[in-house]
């Protein structure tokens, strides 16, 4: 599943299964911009096909910023997709606005029936509930997180969405949960109390819930700067006791090698189980490509 952009950086990506092509989604940004710091302020959301999950085809762009005023007027930013009954796509997805200066996230979600052209479907975005999650005071120099909704069926017969999100009234590094949301439909959603309580973390990014055999994973990223115990792992894994948990924050391992960030697990066909992450390079200095993925039980954890 490697690919690489001469023009651009690509990092945070996530796959899709049509049932005839698989479907990568990635964020990309121009290397004009030199400095790949700057990436994240102009993201937009990259596409491509694949009938065997490793050599693509580019298309267009499934997003770019809106034009605005809009929640998600200045980048988009991860999310997951679902795919219909009747093989349609639905992409859900992080925005940012000018207004704020990218310091507020939003959920938002886009549809495609052809496979190729997505067009934003939701009539508002989804915000973060203030009862429970941590919301943006312009006077912190921090950002308001509610990012990267992955999206998944439960046994209940409801959607689900985890979401990167800080708990209200905890210290940043301490503050990462994992926010949730339900919906009957995909089109209503009603945000709920986090699946997790806070711990070292000071962020769950990019989380999923994955059941692999009889382990129900939790699979998120956090980096050593964003650890009240900074350890080396970028990728972690946290065991529970379903697909909503609860899960063993104390106990989560991380992946190595560590230089992949962004870790995704992801159901290939028959059966198989595969491990990916974005290449933040070494030495300090960014890659931004998405490597050849490897057989999830190849996959080495490790304790902190």
């Amino acid at each position: 599943m490697a690919l690489s952009l001469p023009d651009h950086w690509l990092w945070d990506h996530w796959i899709a299964d049509d049932g005839e092509r698989y479907h990568l989604f990635f964020l990309r940004a121009s290397r004009a911009l030199h400095n790949p710091q700057r990436r994240h302020w102009r993201a937009s959301l990259g596409h491509a096909v694949s009938e065997d999950a490793r050599t693509w085809e580019l298309l267009p762009d499934a997003l770019v910023h809106s034009d605005g005023p809009a929640f998600d007027d200045q980048a988009i930013w991860t999310g997951s997709t679902v795919v219909g009954a009747d093989g349609r796509l639905r992409v859900f997805y992080t925005g940012i606005s000018r207004a704020e200066g990218g310091m507020v996230q939003r959920i938002g979600w886009a549809d495609s029936a052809d496979g190729v052209t997505f067009r934003r479907t939701c009539a508002e975005p989804l915000v973060a509930d203030d009862r429970w999650y941590e919301t943006w005071n312009p006077s912190y120099p921090w950002d308001e997180a509610w990012r990267d909704p992955f999206v998944f069926k439960h046994d209940d017969g409801r959607w689900h969405m985890l979401i990167t999100a800080r708990a209200r009234g905890v210290d940043r590094l301490h503050g990462g949960v994992i926010g949730h949301a339900v919906s009957d439909d995909l089109d209503h959603w009603e945000v709920l109390a986090p699946l997790t309580e806070p711990s070292v973390f000071g962020h769950l990014e990019v989380s999923q819930s994955r059941t692999i055999g009889e382990q129900h994973l939790l699979v998120f990223s956090c980096g050593a700067d964003m650890q009240a115990e900074p350890g080396p792992g970028g990728v972690w894994v946290a065991e529970g006791g379903g697909p909503l948990g609860p899960w063993d924050m104390g106990r989560a391992r991380y992946v190595r090698p560590e230089h992949l960030y962004a870790g995704q697990v992801l159901p290939l066909r028959e059966g198989r189980w595969v491990f990916t992450g974005f290449d933040q390079g070494v030495d300090g200095r960014f890659v931004g490509v998405a490597p050849d993925p490897v057989p999830w039980e190849r996959v080495e954890l490790v304790a902190r």
